[in-house]
């Protein structure tokens, strides 16, 4: 909002009311303005939607609007579009906390689980990504959009070892059908340089 956004929190069943004295922050989802009709047309017109991959991102995919995900389960990353940033939910071994790194969510049977009991059964439990987390990400994805964000050397390579890893692991799962396509999009730039251990 501070940087001159009006944010509109979608949804129909939420937990609670977004309570804000910010008049650019709107609690769409607890507002007498909300229709079918409006869902369809803030998804398709949006700046950009920040979401997780379940329901109404979907709507602003089908419009081509660029998307900031934090994206579960992680075999199912959709990758085809420049305008897509991603970060996902850190994975730890239920028993010893240890983080999981990339291929190790792979070979943990958990890349494509959707169920909480795929995790459960696999010893892993998954850690929400914190407020600052989702902060750089959406911060990246208004840099990127206004052409103010400049890739270090630094980002760029963990962003080429990041998808060479996510693409050698993905092809061991023998797909049928690649469930990313055409590797475009990028990863959190902030999120990969904090947590680089995860890259392996």
């Amino acid at each position: 909002a501070k940087r001159g956004y009006y944010i509109f929190r979608m949804g129909v069943k939420v937990l609670k009311p977004l309570k804000s004295s910010d008049p650019k922050i709107i609690d769409y989802a607890n507002s007498h303005m909300r229709s079918a009709f409006m869902d369809i047309y803030l998804a398709a017109k949006c700046s950009f939607c920040l979401s997780t991959t379940s329901g109404f991102y979907g709507v602003s995919y089908i419009f081509r609007r660029p998307i900031a995900y934090i994206f579960m389960p992680l075999g199912f990353l959709v990758g085809e579009n420049e305008n897509h940033l991603i970060i996902t939910k850190h994975h730890k071994h239920k028993k010893n906390k240890k983080e999981l790194t990339v291929s190790e969510i792979f070979s943990s049977n958990v890349a494509l689980a959707i169920r909480g009991d795929e995790y459960e059964l696999n010893d892993v439990e998954l850690e929400e990504n914190s407020p600052e987390e989702i902060k750089d990400l959406v911060i990246e994805m208004d840099e990127r959009l206004n052409e103010r964000w400049k890739d270090t050397e630094e980002d760029l390579l963990l962003q080429k070892r990041f998808w060479s890893i996510f693409d050698k692991n993905i092809k061991k799962l023998n797909l049928k059908e690649a469930k990313h396509g055409k590797l475009k999009a990028r990863f959190g730039a902030k999120f990969l340089r904090n947590n680089q251990n995860w890259i392996k």
